[in-house]
């Protein structure tokens, strides 16, 4: 029993009954008033992309709460990973009037003036996924570095279930600025090389492109004889993954982050052998209900909200 994953559904749980207490008063509250003194506030959610199946169950999630609230609701983002194109999308954002921004950072460094600016202009700023390093008022996200271990002891699992107790691990990563990712691979590095065992490659990047992914796993598998493993730390890279061990027809182990459909039927025919799933639709859920609450002048609670991952594997439903 994981006591860690139930404290934190629990604090999510009461988290989100207190916000929808406070809604729901406020709501009483403002049917007491005239309609016309009631502000409608606009919340957009920004995210790094509009590719991955991860960014449209987080877009829920925040869609499903704006609706309960009666917020005015828009997800913008690059249609594939660009920080420039991000930094245009939050800049548009506030220019259209947004009352507050749910951001997913794809480079906490580089967004980070874009988001003092909206700051300056009296815009809140609740992080999804991923904070800049600009302050915000709260982040909403799953502790990579945590799950990024668990990911490597799911490796060392499976590699020892197949009689691998040696041999090389590569790593197919985002970019070196997406902290999320990079936060991943620390844990998932710092266990494995406790372990010992296992030579852990360098890492090799693919902007999140799953063709470029697949052609990263295919190059490390063709290049290191001796693999035995590789590691997607996204969803993206994770496909890619999971591909390239199909077409290699080889028995390496497949780790990777995220779920959608055809990660799903990858596990089933054991391309992959573990995903680590994180919580995007609470992560738009809540994080919506904490934009409501900043703008409505409620406590919005701790700085930091872990949001919990889980393991999927072909036994787990």
């Amino acid at each position: 029993m994981n006591i860690k994953k139930i404290f934190a559904d629990v604090l999510i749980i009461t988290i989100a009954f207190a916000l929808f207490i406070l809604w729901y008063e406020n709501k009483f509250e403002k049917n007491t008033v005239p309609a016309s003194s009631v502000k409608n506030y606009v919340v957009y959610l920004i995210t790094m992309d509009k590719t991955s199946q991860y960014w449209y169950t987080l877009d829920r999630g925040a869609s499903d709460m704006a609706d309960m609230l009666g917020l005015t609701y828009k997800w913008d983002a690059p249609q594939e990973r660009n920080v420039d194109e991000q930094i245009v999308k939050i800049n548009n954002a506030v220019s259209a009037g947004a009352n507050a921004l749910l951001i997913a950072a794809s480079d906490p460094v580089r967004v980070s003036e874009a988001i003092a600016n909206a700051k300056a202009a009296g815009v809140k700023i609740i992080y999804v996924d991923a904070p800049a390093n600009e302050e915000g008022i709260i982040t909403l996200a799953t502790n990579n570095y945590g799950a990024g271990a668990t990911a490597a002891t799911n490796m060392i699992n499976e590699l020892e279930a197949i009689g691998s107790r040696s041999g090389s691990i590569g790593i197919v990563g985002v970019t070196k600025e997406n902290i999320t990712t990079s936060d991943r691979e620390k844990g998932f590095r710092d266990v494995m090389n406790k372990d010992g065992r296992y030579k852990i490659l360098d890492t090799q990047y693919s902007a999140g492109n799953k063709a470029l992914g697949k052609e990263i796993a295919l190059s490390f598998i063709h290049n290191n004889p001796d693999l035995v493993g590789l590691f997607g730390t996204n969803e993206d890279t994770t496909e890619g993954v999971g591909n390239a061990i199909k077409e290699s027809n080889k028995n390496i182990v497949g780790i990777g982050f995220d779920i959608n459909n055809t990660i799903q039927q990858m596990i089933r025919n054991g391309y992959l052998k573990a995903v680590m799933v994180q919580n995007p639709y609470t992560m738009g859920y809540l994080g919506m209900a904490q934009a409501y609450a900043a703008l409505n002048g409620f406590d919005t609670g701790p700085h930091y909200l872990d949001t919990g991952v889980s393991v999927k594997t072909q036994f787990t439903h």
